[in-house]
């Protein structure tokens, strides 16, 4: 393995003594003994580089130490007492940090409590700690750890879980809310991101000053800052990939005391950490990928060490199995499990869940049901793939189409759900006619049935008319038709698919059972399946569910339940049935299953969503809140997202030259740092990329904060980088490119953090500051240089109001939606408010139940729809089926 080996500072003549001689910053290495140390020509400093690092940095390299050729590995731990030296940071560097922490802290914490209102989507994340306080059962798209942290944070802040956030803008003073308490979680944890990445840095192999530099570019990133002081998910995350990314790099610090006490540690604690990232957002796949690469990266070089023997070897790729497999899991489902039993009552996100889920919830009692299906049993038969309800008719009639009686799916239970399963015509006849015609008969997977509608006396039919909504030529109108009298015909044919049955009742998939057995209704006639796929009807439907056949549909949504089955005739002690309670297990993979089908259609425009490729360079931000002279913006501090992602880039043309120049036989050195190249910045860059091109394939909404995890590994790449490739400069021209680096850093934080804490600005210091025309953040609601605002009780400040953007949005990084002329008539583009992002805003509406209805109202239409009904009938085109047995009634 091409290993990075350990570093010593060590004190040299008028250095400082504050530095500990014995301190040891390991990279990502495997050690193996018995390597010889050795030093190329190649390796020697210039003047510069001699002369320049000197006492005045503090500490100083010596000669050997930039050697980080393959051959010289091992050096540090080659022999003697330096195999029992062990990863630290000196004490002084333990002060510096300290000092940062501190500077972190005020740019972290100051104005928390700036704006007392709703900012972008604590709109969900505030609600749905009220909800967790109020145990009350809530679905959303994400992992429960970051909801469950800020409902803690809630409670222990004295939040009572009756705000309910509603929409941007509300006061949380006046509704008392401890809304500070609430925001000081992510903030802390932005904050910890600060020591994080020293020490991360530091277990990477670099030098104080790049360690402390990279902290500080951190603290200074403003879009790090903005996202981790509001209720949002995001700081969680991050906190976690920083975590697991700061003990990936210890453990490797351990690599030549395999199976110690603090291998095992930081091995276990990657594993957890990863762990609580995944349950925080599914983004931390994109973590488990990167630890992934370089654990088959690292297990492969070992594969060819000859010092590691089968057996241990064997042992190595358990014990990263186990911790990194197997442990995540566990502490995914941990999470899973303290949501359900936190989240125990009846809500409004039952309607996201199967039957079985729902019967674990406080609140609901789905009861039991005789188990056998039987000809002429009454049914309630409910959609298995939407949970929208159950398969319902009443008396109103479609305006479109055959105009024949409305099928649909209502969640509401009532009596208009109820069908009588009966056989065709001429299986009644032979039934009569048989030796015991009162027998019960169950029925079968291939029999053909009629279902009668229990209230109205109609059919469930379906001919060739297109549905009222869905009205592609492979999907046909499902009605109910017939009345009193009429026999029907055989497009009220209808042949049961039993797909799936209950493992422990083998009968189940042969014979019809209630919840037990999944089936399919296919259309004799039209051979297509009764098929639903929650479209709503409009106003003159009820906004019920539409109901169609569908050919050559595909299974989840043509497949149905029966959950309640009446019958006279059955014994009273026949087998019942009664939806089970699934483990925790079939719980979790439930709840993934829903959020992936979610998370896949969020699909709708908003007015700040951004494609991957324009976060690199920060083509545009994202407004996240705005009132008076004031707005909260995301976006990041350009120096540190343009240089990191150039950092990435470098890397990866340098990988490419490299391989080239080696097949050609010259082998680069890069200045004696090219293994720890790899092995720290190619990490970084690796996990970069593992974090990004993946967003390239979704196909829902995307936002710039999607790339923040990314761009926390993209700093450490631009640290690393300028750590390795300036330790050959003097110590003069190094600390002069570090201090830049910094000073820019700073002064964009001041520039930006108007935007970014929600304070006063001023139109012209706004104006100045938009770098790219497509950062469009609200200049308008900033008043000029020197004007003054009205601020008697009642009088606005003289800002231009926000125009609402229009019904489309705006291309990614585009012109604004909205115009105004300034007050020299010039047309000035405004863009669109601060709106949040609501996942489940279709999917409510879709959930939403219908309104009830009327009954009594319907119920006097009935003379009225029999007479429509058999006027329609009779006057269709010749050659319709429905003619025919109209005509065919006539006749009789």
């Amino acid at each position: 393995m091409a290993h990075l080996e350990s570093m010593r500072y060590r004190k040299q003549p008028g250095g400082n003594a504050g530095h500990d001689e014995a301190t040891v910053i390991s990279g990502m290495s495997s050690v193996a003994a018995g390597t010889p140390t050795t030093l190329d020509s190649d390796d020697a400093y210039g003047a510069d580089g001699a002369a320049g690092l000197n006492s005045d940095l503090g500490y100083s390299y010596e000669k050997k130490d930039l050697d980080f050729s393959s051959s010289s590995t091992l050096a540090p731990f080659a022999a003697g007492d330096r195999q029992h030296q062990r990863f630290c940071i000196s004490r002084n560097q333990w002060i510096t940090l300290g000092f940062i922490v501190l500077a972190a802290a005020y740019v972290r914490l100051w104005r928390l409590s700036n704006p007392a209102q709703v900012v972008f989507d604590e709109v969900h994340f505030g609600k749905f700690a009220g909800k967790y306080l109020n145990g009350t059962y809530f679905f959303d798209v994400h992992p429960p750890l970051a909801k469950m942290m800020f409902a803690a944070a809630g409670r222990l802040a004295g939040y009572d879980g009756v705000f309910d956030f509603k929409s941007i803008g509300l006061d949380y003073i006046a509704a008392n809310v401890p809304y500070i308490g609430m925001r000081l979680m992510p903030a802390l944890l932005g904050l910890s991101m600060v020591p994080i990445t020293y020490v991360t840095l530091a277990a990477l192999g670099h030098a104080a000053d790049a360690c402390a530099l990279g902290a500080l570019l951190v603290c200074f990133e403003n879009a790090l800052l903005t996202q981790s002081r509001l209720i949002l998910l995001d700081a969680s995350l991050i906190f976690f990939t920083g975590l697991t990314v700061m003990f990936w790099a210890l453990f490797f610090t351990e690599s030549h005391r395999p199976f110690g006490n603090r291998w095992w540690g930081y091995l276990m604690l990657t594993g957890v950490n990863l762990g609580n990232a995944l349950s925080c957002k599914w983004v931390g796949l994109f973590l488990i990928a990167t630890i992934g690469v370089w654990t088959v990266k690292d297990l492969w070089e070992k594969l060819g060490d000859l010092s590691i023997s089968p057996g241990q070897y064997v042992r190595h790729f358990v014990a990263r199995a186990v911790a990194l497999i197997v442990v995540p899991v566990v502490v995914y489902l941990f999470w899973f499990q303290v949501h359900f039993s936190v989240l125990h009552k009846s809500g409004d996100g039952n309607a996201f869940m199967s039957p079985e889920f729902q019967n674990t919830l406080d609140g609901v009692n789905l009861g039991h049901t005789p188990r056998d299906v039987y000809f002429g049993s009454r049914v309630r038969i409910r959609h298995d793939a939407t949970n929208a309800g159950y398969l319902h008719s009443h008396l109103s009639n479609y305006e479109t189409g055959s105009k024949q009686q409305q099928v649909t799916l209502y969640g509401f239970r009532d009596d208009n759900n109820y069908w009588v399963l009966t056989r065709t015509e001429a299986d009644e006849e032979a039934h009569q006619n048989s030796t015991n015609p009162h027998e019960l008969q169950q029925i079968k997977d291939g029999d053909t049935v009629r279902l009668l509608h229990w209230r109205t006396h109609r059919r469930l039919h379906s001919h060739s008319e297109r549905p009222p909504v869905t009205t592609n030529d492979y999907q046909n109108e499902v009605s109910g038709y017939g009345w009193e009298g009429f026999n029907g015909d055989s497009n009220d044919h209808w042949r049961v698919q039993i797909l799936e049955g209950d493992s422990s009742i083998p009968d189940s998939k042969k014979k019809l059972m209630a919840i037990h057995s999944k089936f399919r209704l296919i259309h004799v006639n039209q051979r297509c399946a009764l098929f639903s796929n929650r479209k709503k009807l409009p106003k003159w439907g009820h906004e019920q569910v539409e109901v169609s056949c569908m050919k050559s549909a595909k299974f989840p949504k043509t497949l149905w339940r029966v959950e309640s089955n009446i019958n006279e005739n059955i014994p009273a002690k026949a087998p019942l049935a009664e939806y089970r309670r699934p483990s925790l297990i079939e719980k979790v993979l439930e709840a993934t299953a829903v959020m992936w089908r979610v998370n896949n259609g969020l699909t709708k425009s908003h007015p700040y969503e951004s494609r991957p490729h324009t976060w690199p360079w920060m083509r545009r931000g994202m407004a996240f809140w705005g009132s008076d002279n004031r707005s909260i913006y995301l976006l990041g501090t350009p120096i540190i997202w343009w240089l990191s992602f150039v950092a990435v880039i470098i890397f990866a043309g340098v990988q490419v030259v490299m391989f080239f120049r080696d097949r050609r036989g010259f082998h680069d050195r890069l200045l004696g740092a090219r293994e720890r190249y790899m092995e720290s910045v190619g990490f970084s860059s690796v996990g970069w990329v593992l974090h990004w091109v993946p967003f390239f394939l979704m196909g829902r909404q995307l936002f710039l904060h999607h790339y923040l995890p990314a761009l926390w590994l993209a700093i450490l790449a631009l640290v690393g980088s300028l750590d390795l490739f300036t330790r050959r400069l003097s110590r003069k021209v190094r600390q002069v490119i570090m201090f830049a680096l910094l000073l820019a850093t700073v002064r964009m934080y001041f520039q930006y953090s108007h935007i970014a804490y929600g304070s006063p600005w001023t139109r012209q210091g706004c104006e100045r500051s938009k770098w790219l025309k497509s950062w469009d953040y609200d200049c308008f609601r900033f008043p000029e240089l020197g004007a003054t605002t009205p601020v008697a009780p009642g009088l606005k400040p003289n800002v231009p109001e926000v125009p609402m953007p229009t019904a489309g949005a705006p291309d990614i990084g585009g012109e604004p939606v909205a115009i105004v002329r300034n007050k020299n008539g010039e047309a000035q583009h405004v863009p669109p408010p601060a709106q949040n992002f609501d996942p489940l805003e279709h999917e409510n509406k879709l959930n939403e139940p219908a309104p009830e209805i009327h009954q009594d109202h319907l119920n006097s239409n009935s003379a009225k729809l029999d007479l429509e009904m058999k006027k329609k009938a009779t006057t269709v085109e010749p050659g319709s089926s429905d003619t025919a047995v109209a005509t065919n009634e006539e006749h009789e």
